[in-house]
């Protein structure tokens, strides 16, 4: 179920244990996407997982801005502090507590929240203030394939889901994130070694392979929360 378009007689009587709160971000994609796919992916993601399997669970509102200062000086990148994201996320959670929710799924799509949240997961499940448990799941580490950013995966996957936002796929100006040398990172924002702010070529994307990548993305979000819920 829809958190935000459910009332709450209708929460009360589902009274779902677990919650999943997608996690995106607000971000240049190259000029080919918009700039909300990790957003609209985690929570596409997310309400399909919750109507596949057979638990009880509910999906939270996204958080739609993350932690993405590196895409700064791209037109309609926005970012927040890892402070900001993990006291933010913290609240939503800690809000649950006297709920009927006893496990929290943070469905992450961008990589760049990663380490708060995963750190924030490991926050939540050790303090006694707050009986949940915490785990986070991000798409991009559930497929077998490099996912890239706004390359043929991604941009793949968005053509599936929203194809009127999308316009003609180009190659990125690098095939790869190029940051870290001899132990350390040297190109600290994207556009220092991509101009157009793609990483990896998005010509051959296609809503098909989409919706196959968004299909194997679901399957083992469905089979963790089946694992989480057995653990």
């Amino acid at each position: 179920m829809q958190l935000e378009t459910s009332s709450w007689t209708d929460i009360e009587a589902a009274a779902p244990t677990t919650a999943l709160v997608p996690v995106g971000s607000t971000e240049q994609h190259g000029p080919h996407a918009p700039v909300g796919p990790d957003t609209i992916i985690a929570r596409a993601m997310a309400g399909e997982a919750d109507r596949e399997w057979d638990g009880e669970s509910v999906v939270l509102p996204a958080l739609p801005v993350g932690v993405a200062p590196y895409h700064g000086r791209f037109p309609g990148t926005l970012s927040v502090s890892t402070e900001t994201l993990r006291r933010y996320a913290r609240d939503v959670v800690t809000s649950l507590a006297d709920s009927s929710v006893e496990t929290v799924v943070f469905v992450n799509g961008h990589g760049g929240n990663g380490e708060t949240l995963s750190h924030l997961a490991r926050e939540v499940t050790e303090t006694r203030a707050i009986e949940l448990e915490a785990y986070l799941w991000e798409w991009m580490r559930a497929v077998d394939e490099h996912v890239g950013h706004a390359g043929g995966l991604e941009t793949s996957v968005l053509l599936h889901l929203c194809p009127d936002d999308v316009g003609e796929p180009v190659a990125g100006d690098a095939s790869a994130w190029s940051d870290t040398v001899d132990g350390g990172v040297i190109h600290q924002f994207t556009d220092e070694f991509s101009e157009n702010g793609a990483v990896g070529g998005a010509t051959e994307a296609s809503a098909e392979q989409g919706r196959a990548m968004f299909e194997t993305a679901v399957d083992a979000l469905v089979s963790f929360l089946k694992r989480v819920e057995s653990a």
